[in-house]
């Protein structure tokens, strides 16, 4: 009977484990898409300084019901702002393109 008792036990556990996991995935998914409609009423100035676009809103749209749009979108900014932070540093580390004129130019030397 006690192994009976520990089996039903681990069996009770196991199930409420995962009715919590379910409960937590919804208030998650519930809250993703409470900030997907906040992002929905914002206009392009504000979605710009936030590195997104009115398309990215409309992208990530396709993630179904079950999937998370603020997780895309987050993706998608991430995406954008390293492809900036390498533009920056190649531009900034990387050779110059224009030629450098004045080392090409024969020095005159004033005449006394």
């Amino acid at each position: 009977m006690p192994m009976f008792a520990v089996t039903l036990s681990s069996a009770v556990l196991s199930v409420v484990a995962v009715v919590r996991n379910q409960a937590k995935s919804l208030r998650t998914r519930n809250e993703a898409r409470r900030g997907y409609a906040e992002l929905c009423e914002m206009d392009d100035r504000t979605l710009s300084d936030l590195g997104l676009t009115r398309s990215d809103l409309r992208d990530v749209s396709a993630t179904g019901y079950f999937g998370d749009p603020t997780t895309a979108l987050a993706a998608r900014v991430a995406e954008r702002e390293g492809r900036r932070r390498f533009a920056r540093a190649v531009h900034l580390n990387g050779p110059s393109l224009v030629p450098d004129v004045d080392a090409a130019l024969p020095r005159s030397v004033p005449c006394m």
